[in-house]
């Protein structure tokens, strides 16, 4: 573990334009995210290695600098439903400063090699408090995520499980072209999106047989955009 200071050289030089790019650091002042970096370290995790469990207390909140991070719980039965992937450059368990919540209500686990900024909640509050405008500031960015969170959990409540895995495609040929690679594991798709992993696979086998998409381990090309729309329920 690291600690990170704003400096015209040095690490906390390297990731300040990461940094800058969140919605919940943009508005801060030098000052303040200098003071916000003496209250944080970096933490080097290897795939698979757990930041934190379900149930510990709240002492941190976390920066993604590289890697992927999972977002999970895990049910009785051993089944592992997955909420969130935080990529470089995102922010997660931030939202634990404004509730009365102590502990974490999920897990996370680094999917890949992963480094991760660590900063303290309690700090970081003192510092929006001393700060109105800027903590209003933030307030409404937090909002926002708040309502595309909601926005997904309507979406997944009200869209069959095939128009869930379109439209999931549907968005990576979009965003990255008709051909694409699935950059994380099928079981995690499955997790995310809902769906046991034989539904997965049910699913992927009836897109492909019906010439909409080819599937080739985790390499995807999609055949036909409109058809593919309208497996997502988009008319």
């Amino acid at each position: 573990m690291d600690d990170i200071t704003i400096t015209a050289t040095g690490k906390g030089n390297k990731i300040e334009p990461l940094l800058r790019q969140n919605p919940l650091f943009s508005r801060l002042t030098r000052p303040q995210l200098e003071e916000m970096c003496q209250y944080s370290r970096t933490i080097e995790l290897q795939e698979g290695e757990s930041l934190f469990h379900h149930g510990d207390m709240v002492v941190n909140f976390y920066f993604v600098i590289e890697g992927l991070i999972k977002l999970f719980r895990q049910s009785a039965d051993g089944h592992e439903k997955i909420f969130e992937l935080e990529g470089a450059g995102r922010t997660f368990a931030e939202a634990l400063m404004f509730h009365e919540l102590n502990h974490y209500p999920v897990s996370a686990t680094a999917m890949r090699k992963s480094t991760v900024l660590a900063i303290n909640s309690r700090k970081f509050q003192k510092i929006l408090v001393r700060s109105p405008d800027t903590c209003l500031l933030i307030m409404g960015d937090l909002s926002k995520r708040l309502h595309e969170l909601i926005g997904d959990i309507e979406s997944l409540s009200l869209l069959t499980g095939r128009n869930r895995l379109a439209t999931y495609f549907l968005d990576k040929a979009m965003h990255e072209g008709q051909e694409f690679d699935l950059d994380i594991p099928k079981s995690a798709i499955a997790s995310i999106l809902s769906l046991q992993p034989e539904t997965f696979s049910r699913l992927l086998k009836e897109l492909t047989s019906k010439h909409i998409i080819t599937a080739r381990d985790c390499h995807i090309e999609v055949l036909d955009m409109q058809r593919l729309r309208e497996q997502a329920g988009i008319v």
